[in-house]
């Protein structure tokens, strides 16, 4: 089990027999593991992928808001990697407990957990460590009973983003990549005026959706399919589509898992690079994967950080692969598919 998971184990006798709200789990066997009455919220379509058939239906939710539970005696938050997406969580969690109630707060070290003190004390009286282990830390606060009631509105953050040809109204929340602005990967992606093939479009990993409302407005014989593993990046790409009048489809995916048929063009700013760590070994998945969802001479075009060795993976599984822009971080790739 994950090494959170473990420190929870570890302090069993306070959690077994209660009616507790788990949020934002790793995909394992705590909830199996340690008896308790579980309510499982998760942004995280992989993590709901493993957990659904090992918690009934009503218990385990996928949203970008968090289910309201009655009669809980205590919460859980797995560190999330956004400081920012923590405060969004907790901001809901807090709400549904009664005062004196325990909210746990437990994570890795290098995961952000050392700042559970901060995000701790203002929900209740004082944050305490409970214990240490694993290279992980497991905290406690008992909440005051007065916290307010969850606004999304008060969330969600709306940017203006000027184009050449156009103005998008881009809706983000907390956590969501690029939160807030339009990252410098996309921005050069976007650059790029080349038409996309005509047909279906799937924006793979879309984020707050600005691909796709860009590229849709260029490329009005295209349609466009948006998948993320992110509810709240689903919620937030739903949500700019609506503003700024573009119609398209969107649905949660883990990698390819729930993206069926066969497309013109796949587009992405995807996200397979974490932090220091060179491994392309998910991206090659992809490209391997993708090219049975591409059209003979369907196009995959994407931006990467131009360290990172992709134009080979690239050209053993779809075809060549040209650089259709370049500044000193990023590279446009562009391949087409056989056929």
């Amino acid at each position: 089990m994950d090494n959170t998971s473990q420190i929870l184990q570890r302090s069993t006798e306070l959690f077994a027999g209660q009616r507790l709200l788990l949020v934002n789990p790793p995909a394992d066997e705590l909830t199996r593991e340690l008896p308790a009455d579980w309510h499982v919220w998760t942004w995280d379509y992989a993590v709901f992928l493993s957990l659904r058939g090992k918690l009934p239906e009503h218990q385990l939710s996928f949203s970008h808001i968090c289910p309201a539970v009655e009669d809980l005696e205590g919460a859980i938050l797995v560190m999330p990697k956004a400081i920012e997406r923590a405060e969004y969580a907790l901001a809901q969690m807090a709400p549904q407990l009664a005062a004196g109630c325990p909210l746990y707060l437990v994570g890795e070290k290098k995961g952000g957990i050392t700042r559970a003190e901060k995000l701790l004390v203002d929900l209740g009286d004082g944050a305490e460590k409970l214990d240490s282990a694993r290279h992980c830390q497991l905290w406690r606060t008992r909440v005051s009973g007065d916290a307010p009631p969850f606004d999304l509105a008060g969330w969600q953050q709306e940017v203006e983003l000027d184009f050449p040809d156009q103005q998008v109204r881009l809706l983000s929340l907390p956590g969501v990549f690029s939160h807030g602005r339009l990252d410098e990967g996309s921005a050069l992606l976007l650059e790029e005026n080349a038409p996309l093939p005509a047909g279906k479009v799937l924006d793979f990993g879309c984020g707050a959706g600005v691909l796709s409302v860009v590229l849709a407005r260029r490329n009005p014989d295209c349609r466009f399919e948006l998948v993320d593993i992110d509810a709240l990046a689903l919620h937030c790409a739903r949500q700019t589509l609506q503003r700024n009048g573009i119609e398209a489809q969107v649905y949660p995916t883990s990698g390819l898992s729930d993206v069926h048929g066969r497309y013109a063009a796949v587009v992405s700013n995807p996200p397979f690079h974490t932090g220091v760590r060179h491994d392309t070994s998910i991206a090659e998945r992809f490209f391997n994967g993708v090219t049975r969802n591409l059209l003979p001479g369907g196009e995959l075009r994407i931006v990467a950080n131009g360290f990172l060795r992709y134009p080979p993976l690239i050209e053993s599984h779809i075809g060549a692969c040209r650089v259709l822009r370049e500044n000193s971080r990023f590279k446009v790739y562009s391949a087409v598919a056989p056929g």
